[in-house]
C-alpha cells in the first residue's frame, strides 16, 4: 500500500516554493522510483490539470471539489477501458484489474451497444453514480498517497469538506507549464501501460491517452444565452450578420484550456471559427472579451453568476499569456 493512504486531510505546506523544486517533484513522480501499482496517480494529475481554470482562489489556495475533480476522472477512465479495455495495474496473482476498471466493465456490460461510446452518452444517472464509486475509491487510494508525494507542497484536501486546495505556487507552475506537465504525464503514463498491456492488440497507447480526453459539450444551451441575453448578431472576428449556422467559440483554444466555460465563449461564422482554429485572439480582442465578460457578471441570471465563478479579467490576460509562451500562435483578426 501506498504511504498516505490512510490519510483524511494533508495540510499545504505555507512557504514559497519555486519552479525548480516542482520540476522536481513531478520527475520524481513520473519515474519509476514512485510507487505506482495503478495509472491513478497520472489520472489524477491529468485531472486536476483539466480542472485548473475552474479553481476558486480563497486563503487557503486555489480550491477544487472533488466531485469537480473525479468527473473529469472518471470521463479519461470510462474511455481508456469502456472503449480500449486497456488494463491500468500491475497484477499481482491476486487481481488483473484495478477496482475502477471493475466499476466501468460493470456499467458497460449491462448493455452491450454502449462499449462503443463516448462517457457523456451514459445516462445521468449512470454518470453520477459510476463518478461517485471512483470518487469514493480515490480518496483512499490516491489522494494521500499523491500528497505524501509531493510531501504537502502540491496540494491540501480534506475529505469532510470534499476538498483540494492547490498550493498557488503550484497553480502559477501549472498555468506557466501546463503542456510540458501534461506531455510528460501522458509519456510516462504510456510507459507504464506498455509495461502491462504487452499482449493487448491495441497500440498507440500515447494517442489513445489523447483520446480518452474530455470532449467538447454541447455548445448550444451557451450559444442561445449569448444571442439572447446579450451579444448583437453579429460575428465576434469579422463583424458579418450570422446566419442561421451559428458557431460558439473558444476564445483560447479548447486544445489548451480543456474545458468549456461561458467566459471563454464568443459566437462566430463558421467562416472565422473555422480558420481561427487553435489561434489565440489578439490582444485588442482579447480585451474586447474581458469588457464583455464585465457586462455578464452585471446581467441577473443564476446561471450566469456560476458559470462566473471564479473568473477574473486578470486570470483571462494570464491564461492567454502563458497560452503564447508555450507555443500557440495569435490569430491576426
Amino acid at each position: 500500500m501506498a504511504a498516505g493512504w490512510y490519510l483524511t486531510k494533508g495540510e499545504l505546506s505555507v512557504f514559497h516554493i519555486d519552479l525548480d523544486h516542482y520540476w522536481a517533484h513531478f520527475n520524481y513522480v513520473f519515474s519509476d522510483a514512485c510507487h505506482k501499482r495503478t495509472t491513478y496517480k497520472f489520472g489524477f494529475i491529468k485531472s486536476l490539470i483539466d480542472c485548473l481554470y475552474s479553481a476558486v482562489s480563497s486563503d487557503r489556495g486555489m480550491e477544487l471539489t472533488y466531485d469537480m475533480v473525479f468527473s473529469k476522472f472518471t470521463e479519461n477512465y470510462w474511455n481508456l477501458i469502456a472503449k480500449y479495455e486497456i488494463s491500468q495495474i500491475i497484477p499481482d496473482g491476486m487481481s488483473n484489474k484495478s477496482m475502477i476498471e471493475k466499476m466501468i466493465y460493470q456499467i458497460r456490460d449491462r448493455q452491450v451497444a454502449v462499449k462503443e461510446l463516448d462517457f457523456e452518452t451514459l445516462g445521468t444517472e449512470d454518470q453520477k453514480d459510476l463518478s461517485n464509486k471512483v470518487k469514493i475509491e480515490c480518496r483512499k487510494n490516491v489522494i494521500g498517497a499523491l500528497y505524501i508525494d509531493f510531501k504537502g507542497e502540491l496540494y491540501g484536501f480534506s475529505h469532510a469538506e470534499e476538498t483540494i486546495w492547490l498550493h498557488k505556487c503550484a497553480y502559477q507552475f501549472l498555468m506557466m507549464y501546463k503542456l510540458e506537465v501534461e506531455r510528460m504525464n501522458y509519456y510516462a503514463w504510456a510507459k507504464f501501460l506498455d509495461k502491462i498491456n504487452k499482449n493487448h492488440p491495441q497500440t498507440q497507447l500515447l494517442e489513445k491517452l489523447e483520446l480518452a480526453t474530455p470532449k467538447r459539450k454541447n455548445l448550444s444551451p451557451f450559444r442561445d444565452l449569448l444571442r439572447t441575453e446579450f451579444e448583437s448578431n453579429n460575428c465576434f472576428y469579422c463583424g458579418s450578420k450570422l446566419g442561421s449556422k451559428i458557431h460558439v467559440d473558444h476564445v483560447i483554444p479548447w486544445s489548451f484550456v480543456k474545458s468549456d466555460h461561458l467566459w471563454n465563449f464568443v459566437l462566430a461564422c463558421p467562416k472565422c471559427n473555422i480558420q481561427k482554429k487553435d489561434l489565440l485572439p489578439s490582444k485588442y480582442k482579447l480585451a474586447e472579451v474581458t469588457m464583455r465578460n464585465q457586462k455578464l457578471g452585471e446581467i441577473i441570471n443564476p446561471f450566469l453568476k456560476r458559470e462566473l465563478v471564479g473568473y477574473s479579467d486578470e486570470l483571462m490576460w494570464k491564461i492567454w499569456d502563458y497560452a503564447v509562451k508555450q507555443g500557440y500562435k495569435i490569430c491576426p483578426k
